[in-house]
């Protein structure tokens, strides 16, 4: 497909790429979303924390006279529209950009799930194995759990930053065999290519140091089940590509940083997808390099649409609105609601 127009032109600050990079991360509120949790078990033993979103529950509440008794309209019937939604590294299922998703698909009647990675729930996993950047297994024990329910009949994948790369990935190695009830796939402010996200951070820059501070944070948080040894040489470590070099990468079965960035990438795998694909990346963000819009591949897809604006920084794309909505949010509705005019 032809690379999409864009018509994002936000005004002053928003143009700088740190600031729209990092206060909707810090700053960002999203209000009116209530999760219901629920816990799924995995093959090798361990669980997934996922968070649940009722398009219902926006709708407001019609009181009866019976004291407390509270009912939905007649003509509300339950969603057969699912979001299932992937965040970012080391984020969860209460990220401001995840939220302004989720708030976004229940907004036109959709059901949302919102999962989260191994041991970022709010309480450490059995297991010391993590969601890595090509976890694609874990998002699909997720979808299989969804489809075993047979209530929705339209899902729809949604990534941002690592969440993207996942989904991007599990849609190329699936093909044409994926899932029937999966309609429509996003990605947004996705690491496609995991070297030159790495490359575009800087092996010292700021944007590498405080994915470093969080990464070294997350792993004290779980040191019950780190070998101590290993453990010890976490403060020993300089950089992030230290971590995933010699700890992230072997304990998933990779040699080293290089082989975890090749495996793990999604970028092999983006040209096999087989539904239509929306990609939105940001030509100044901080922590993506140009690679990672998959633009070359969008010229010859019949499936991949790829949106590359100026501006928007990582996971940003602020806009002033009365719903709390961002550029993002309302970019990828209306996707999905095939009203981006290629």
């Amino acid at each position: 497909m032809p690379i999409i127009q864009t018509c994002y032109k936000p005004s002053h600050i928003w143009k700088d790429a740190h600031f729209s990079t990092i206060y909707p991360s810090t700053l960002r509120k999203v209000t009116g979303i209530q999760y219901k949790r629920e816990r799924i078990e995995l093959w090798d033993g361990d669980f997934l924390d996922l968070d649940w979103s009722m398009a219902k529950s926006s709708i407001p509440n019609v009181k009866t006279k019976k004291k407390k008794a509270i009912v939905l309209p007649e003509n509300v019937q339950p969603s057969k529209s699912l979001a299932i939604l992937s965040h970012g590294f080391l984020g969860n299922s209460t990220r401001p950009y995840l939220l302004g998703g989720v708030k976004a698909f229940n907004a036109i009647g959709w059901d949302a799930l919102a999962w989260n990675h191994r041991g970022l729930s709010g309480e450490n996993n059995r297991l010391e194995r993590i969601t890595i950047h090509g976890g694609s297994d874990d998002l699909e024990a997720v979808i299989n759990h969804t489809l075993s329910k047979g209530i929705y009949e339209e899902i729809v994948l949604v990534g941002y930053s690592k969440g993207a790369n996942i989904t991007l990935k599990y849609a190329g190695e699936k093909g044409s065999e994926i899932p029937k009830e999966i309609k429509k796939i996003v990605g947004i402010s996705s690491p496609t290519d995991l070297q030159g996200s790495v490359d575009a951070m800087g092996k010292s820059g700021f944007y590498a140091e405080r994915f470093k501070g969080k990464l070294l944070k997350f792993l004290k948080n779980r040191w019950e089940l780190i070998d101590n040894q290993m453990f010890k040489e976490f403060e020993k470590y300089k950089f992030l590509d230290d971590f995933t070099n010699n700890y992230i990468a072997p304990l998933h079965g990779m040699k080293d940083a290089e082989e975890y960035y090749e495996q793990c990438a999604a970028a092999p795998h983006v040209p096999k997808i087989r539904i239509p694909t929306f990609i939105l990346n940001a030509k100044n963000d901080p922590v993506l390099s140009e690679s990672c819009a998959m633009l070359d591949v969008a010229k010859d897809s019949d499936y991949i649409f790829s949106e590359y604006p100026n501006y928007g920084g990582h996971c940003g794309f602020y806009a002033s609105n009365p719903e709390g909505l961002y550029y993002g949010d309302k970019r990828m509705i209306e996707f999905v609601e095939g009203k981006i005019v290629v």
